[in-house]
């Protein structure tokens, strides 16, 4: 199936529909990550509210928590595999294999022969088991200089290995929705689709001059500065995902998109650029929203401002980043043809 790029309006990238879920669609597996811990004072008291409100008042803030929190998530750093053990030779199996061979058409009642069958049955069995042991050593040996090729290629940061192997932890991420582009030098550039606005609270919190505690339904401007801060925090939390995964990286590029499904197409909208650093991300404070974190530390920031009707940002022109599209279209086809 091709794929076409329309760069038309200079904001859209188009992509089928079956390629896009090749590359993006998220998998279902156990996460690496941990949330860092952030010190947090408690946000309602009995006095806000009844126990009901408050409840509800809770629920929606931890929404929102979770959607501005992303960029806390912790990833455990890429380690050497090791090659696993010998695998048990089966000596009895060997042993009783020989015996009955060797005294296999002996009458019982020569003992003689059945005794020296008995040795030589011995004999080949100990010769089959070192043999055994020797294959079982020489596969492990092989393994292991396989396992230090690939490892010396990933701290080398060899473009395939890293590609592949970081499309390998983020497929094992759940809900991970990204995926390596490629590398450029010691930097790894990764594409991630960021949920729409539906994944927003309906309703937002407030205190109201008296104190008294009010629910209401989430005006557009706050809905619009939560996203902002989601989209920013998941621009964060891929790069260190993905930073964590290439010991060889010294930075990632991260390319936040935005779909929407116009039928057999998936139209893609650039929200966020940005590149962070090892070391930016070791210097960071973590305390810090999303959006404060990556104008602070981050390389080459360009953040979609946000909607003025709807909480979706307001793209980003497409030659913000040269070659996007182009790089887009080859990895959905390359993916699509793979997965067909």
């Amino acid at each position: 199936m091709s794929i076409t790029v329309d760069t038309a309006t200079s904001v859209s990238i188009r992509v089928s529909s079956p390629a896009f879920r090749a590359t993006f669609t998220p998998r279902v597996a156990s996460s690496g990550a941990q949330l860092a811990a952030v010190e947090r004072t408690p946000r309602l008291t009995s006095d806000h509210a009844s126990a009901a409100k408050a409840a509800l008042a809770e629920s929606i803030l931890d929404a929102e928590d979770a959607l501005t929190s992303v960029h806390r998530s912790w990833f455990a750093p890429a380690q050497r595999p090791s090659a696993p053990a010998p695998e048990r030779i089966d000596e009895s199996t060997i042993r009783t294999r020989h015996a009955e061979a060797a005294v296999r058409g002996v009458p019982w009642f020569d003992m003689a022969n059945r005794r020296r069958a008995a040795k030589v049955a011995q004999r080949r069995a100990l010769t089959d088991i070192g043999a055994a042991r020797r294959a079982a050593e020489e596969r492990v040996q092989a393994e292991e200089h396989r396992i230090d090729q690939w490892w010396s290629a990933l701290c080398a940061n060899d473009p395939r290995t890293v590609t592949e192997y970081v499309n390998g932890v983020f497929a094992a991420d759940r809900g991970s929705r990204a995926t390596a582009l490629g590398t450029h030098g010691a930097c790894v550039e990764v594409a991630v689709v960021v949920s729409g606005e539906h994944v927003l609270p309906a309703e937002e919190v407030r205190l109201a001059a008296d104190g008294s505690l009010t629910i209401r339904r989430a005006s557009v401007a706050h809905r619009a500065r939560l996203y902002r801060q989601h989209v920013a925090a998941v621009v964060v939390a891929t790069a260190r995902r993905a930073l964590a995964a290439s010991p060889g990286a010294d930075s990632v590029k991260v390319h936040a998109l935005r779909a929407t499904c116009s039928g057999p197409w998936d139209d893609l909208n650039l929200l966020a650029v940005a590149e962070l650093t090892r070391d930016d991300i070791l210097r960071a404070d973590f305390a810090m929203d999303a959006v404060s974190l990556l104008e602070r530390f981050g390389r080459g920031v360009r953040l979609g401002a946000e909607g003025v009707d709807s909480p979706v940002m307001i793209p980003l022109a497409l030659d913000t980043v040269p070659g996007l599209a182009e790089r887009l279209e080859e990895v959905c086809a390359v993916r699509h043809r793979a997965s067909a």
